[in-house]
């Protein structure tokens, strides 16, 4: 049996790097005063868990589910923090959910979608759908759907597909082929976003979701699903696990592209490093070695290796960096400053971003064509 250390190691490390441990409660509780609600839909493959509290278990479904989960962001936290709950829920610091309602099939999570969609105003009706990445249970993948909604003022309903990872660092292999047996379902979760009311689709995947991603816009060019594909405008990859020579063949499948892309890549992640060794050294894209072929492909890159924060967060950076949210939450500032203009807009923009001066073109490198 030694020989299977060094993988067991290499798997549990993968697991401290990566994204939040588990199981975690949903610890359904009332608001405080000072908290704030975001709802968060949720379509999901997991089958629903046994303890009410923990909503869906690891395991797979053989059908999608739907539910709608009221987050409950506390009041004592810094920009881009998460505090999971604990045996002691203290809900002035810890992520809490006032409530968990499972919907009636597809056409209750529709009508629900589109409630939501017109309660907001006009301009801020897109749908934000986002899918976990490894090691991830359900409450987890849903507070950190509304943290990032939160956080980064997405103006939309958040949509949250949450697929079957054990969420345990062991269960790697098991992940990923959760993940790839979830691809028809999030293909049918899109499809029905689509049908709804959205504006746009705002589409983004973190690390192994990055994969579900890529695996399922690759399935809707196969089947000439024109008409979802067609909604989708933003797509975002945030540390993703993906091969990359497998991501550029996706990439070059995807017909249409209607959508722009963003990819988030760390040279630092030590997450994407473990998952490398894994695979005998194969390159993951997001670790950002092939940032001038996917500026080539039109795809917009954020580098942020150059960015401060602890190497064991590199891999969640994305969502906890409140300078990588305030420059997100002012993206169209710091566009313009990169094309040439807005200086005065940059320098308002604080908390770091317009201090950077002419680096700031090293961290955002938009696409050459």
């Amino acid at each position: 049996m030694a020989h299977w250390k060094p993988w067991v190691a290499a798997l549990m490390a993968l697991g401290i790097a990566g994204c939040a441990t588990g199981p975690t409660s949903l610890a359904i509780g009332e608001p405080v005063a000072g908290s704030v609600e975001q709802p968060v839909l949720v379509a999901t493959t997991r089958a629903q868990s046994v303890n009410a509290a923990l909503g869906f278990a690891g395991a797979r479904a053989a059908a999608l589910s739907f539910a709608d989960v009221n987050v409950i962001i506390p009041p004592e936290r810094a920009q881009g923090e998460i505090n999971y709950p604990g045996r002691r829920v203290d809900p002035r610091t810890d992520f809490t959910a006032e409530r968990l309602t499972l919907l009636d099939g597809p056409s209750d999570f529709l009508a629900t979608l589109n409630r939501r969609l017109a309660a907001r105003p006009a301009g801020e009706r897109d749908a934000f759908v986002f899918a976990h990445g490894y090691n991830t249970d359900f409450a987890e993948g849903v507070f950190l759907h509304g943290q990032i909604a939160h956080d980064f003022e997405v103006p939309g309903a958040a949509v949250s597909f949450s697929w079957a990872s054990a969420g345990i660092p062991p269960a790697y292999l098991y992940d990923r082929e959760s993940m790839q047996l979830a691809r028809d379902g999030l293909v049918e979760a899109l499809r029905l976003v689509a049908q709804s009311d959205a504006r746009d689709i705002v589409l983004m995947g973190h690390s192994m979701g990055g994969a579900l991603v890529m695996e399922t816009l690759r399935q809707l060019a196969l089947e000439q699903d024109v008409a979802t594909l067609s909604r989708i405008g933003v797509v975002v990859l945030a540390s993703p696990d993906v091969d990359s020579t497998l991501f550029f063949q996706q990439h070059d499948r995807i017909t249409p592209r209607p959508f722009d892309m963003v990819v988030f890549v760390s040279r630092r992640d030590p997450a994407l490093r473990v998952s490398e060794r894994l695979r005998g050294g194969a390159e993951r894209i997001g670790t950002g070695n092939h940032i001038e072929a996917l500026n080539a492909r039109g795809v917009a890159v954020i580098d942020m290796t150059q960015i401060d924060g602890a190497r064991r967060d590199e891999h969640n950076k994305f969502a906890n960096s409140p300078f990588i949210i305030n420059m997100i939450r002012n993206a169209a500032a710091v566009r313009a400053s990169l094309e040439g203009g807005a200086e005065d807009d940059i320098e308002q923009i604080g908390q770091g971003v317009a201090d950077l001066g002419n680096s700031l073109a090293d961290i955002v490198l938009l696409p050459t064509r």
